[in-house]
């Protein structure tokens, strides 16, 4: 390049930290882990002295290997070799940041906010409108072992629609989401950190564009240069006083000259004067960032259930097939058959009736969705079909029946410990005590257990999901 032609040179640019926001999101899984911590704080102060020490860590939000994990994935088997346990501990991994996505996704389908939207200084009950064909996507954007959420967002603006691409990120280790780059236009994803934005301008056809790379160091993107252009087709006078389109600066002649701008190097600037690079330059300056790398191709989905239906059902089951590998009755686990069976209430009452002889009848001939199980006279179990169905299970212990791993007489540390073993955790509200829930998008399941003297005497279990109405 020439220099009088207004040739650049790249040197160290002092990097720049834009669109990193911390958060936690509106009754998501990071504001349980945190209030969830408070209710179990508050019942372990009730519990016994014999009791404390095994539900100490009860009602925590589950944690991955790194942090201790589930008991039962602690004693790996001897015969797992490394490579195999490092195997389950990515899957476990991804199945566990997917499943809080889902919560996000759900979020979002429910109120029309995003999760940086759903703040503490909002009105929980606040609604937006859902607009146009959003979508997203989870892709390890940033190639740093974890996946990102992306949501492709429409929304209103003062010309109409808009759409704008968000990057968030959840680390299970803190248990934080953040959203760690917002309001891009088109963004393009390339193998070694790099991503360029371009933003959307009708009066352009180049640009303009802007290049970030990511930072392992604070988890975060960092602009380093940026470009616009000015097209001769659409306008060949300067905005502001009428000045001509600069033809002698144009060499290549296709009538297009760029403003570049290295993040650090002087101040940036959008006046006559700095509209003076042609697409060489252009291609100089912003091939030194994605030279040898390649463009990620993300797949989106339409922001719609069906689309992450299995990111839940898939982490609860790892769960429960790592926390049942000692256990012998999860062929009679009521909590079990939420995961496994489409009809869980159907499912529940053939194996009690068939292989435990528990009698089944309605109470109330008029109310079809509820129907009581006795054993020996005395009733033992109750099913819901209303709000997507419960289970109750009450009194005493029928032979080897469980749920997740819980039962009527099982002290109250023990059950924290199986639930918390199965991805139970203390609800964020903690307005009913002993009530736990696996999260709370679409596919999750609640339970809570009445007590007396420590020991649980009832216990009732269902689908939830914190949105539905």
């Amino acid at each position: 390049m020439k220099e009088e032609k207004g040739s650049l040179k790249i040197g160290t640019a002092a990097l720049l930290c834009v669109g990193v926001i911390f958060l936690t999101g509106c009754v998501s899984k990071d504001d349980v882990s945190t209030n969830g911590e408070i209710a179990r704080e508050e019942q372990e102060e009730q519990l016994p002295e014999d009791d404390k020490e095994e539900s100490l860590e009860a009602a925590e939000v589950p944690v991955l290997e790194e942090e201790g994990v589930l008991d039962s994935a602690a004693a790996e088997n001897e015969e797992d070799s490394a490579g195999e346990s490092a195997e389950k501990a990515q899957a476990l991994q991804e199945a566990k940041i997917r499943h809080y996505y889902s919560g996000a996704l759900t979020q979002i389908m429910a109120t029309g906010l995003l999760p940086h939207e759903k703040t503490e200084g909002r009105d929980p009950n606040e609604k937006n409108e859902v607009v146009g064909d959003n979508a997203f996507a989870v892709a390890d954007v940033d190639q740093d072992g974890r996946e990102e959420l992306l949501i492709r967002w429409t929304g209103s603006s003062v010309n109409g629609m808009s759409e704008k691409e968000y990057e968030y990120d959840y680390n299970p280790a803190s248990g934080q989401l953040r959203l760690v780059a917002g309001g891009f236009s088109t963004v393009t994803y390339y193998d070694n950190g790099i991503c360029k934005d371009r933003f959307a301008d009708e009066q352009w056809t180049e640009g303009p564009y802007r290049l970030y790379r990511y930072q392992s160091g604070c988890d975060s993107y960092m602009a380093v240069a940026s470009a616009d252009a000015w097209n001769k087709a659409l306008g060949d006078e300067w905005w502001a006083d009428g000045r001509p389109f600069p033809d002698e600066l144009d060499t290549d002649g296709d009538g297009i000259l760029y403003n570049i701008y290295i993040i650090g190097e002087g101040e940036e600037s959008y006046e006559y004067e700095d509209y003076k690079y042609n697409r060489t330059d252009f291609d100089e300056v912003f091939g030194k960032y994605t030279e040898g790398a390649k463009e990620l191709s993300i797949e989106y989905q339409p922001l719609e259930y069906e689309s992450f239906a299995d990111f839940t059902p898939a982490y609860l089951k790892l769960l429960a097939d790592e926390a049942g590998k000692e256990r012998t009755d999860t062929a009679s686990d009521l909590g079990l058959m939420i995961l496994n069976e489409d009809n869980f209430l159907d499912a529940a009452q053939t194996l009690l009736s068939e292989k435990y002889g528990v009698e089944l009848e309605q109470p109330e001939p008029n109310i079809e969705e509820r129907t009581v199980g006795l054993k020996d006279g005395r009733e033992v179990f109750s099913f819901d079909a209303l709000n997507a169905g419960h289970i109750s299970y009450k009194g005493e212990q029928v032979d080897d029946v469980t749920i997740f791993g819980i039962y009527p007489g099982i002290r109250v540390g023990g059950a924290w410990r199986s639930l918390r073993a199965h991805g139970f955790y203390a609800t964020y509200y903690g307005e009913v005590k002993n009530r736990l829930i696996t999260g709370e998008g679409f596919g999750n399941v609640s339970i809570e257990f009445s007590v007396e003297d420590n020991v649980v005497t009832e216990i009732t279990v269902g689908s939830y999901c914190a949105f539905a109405e």
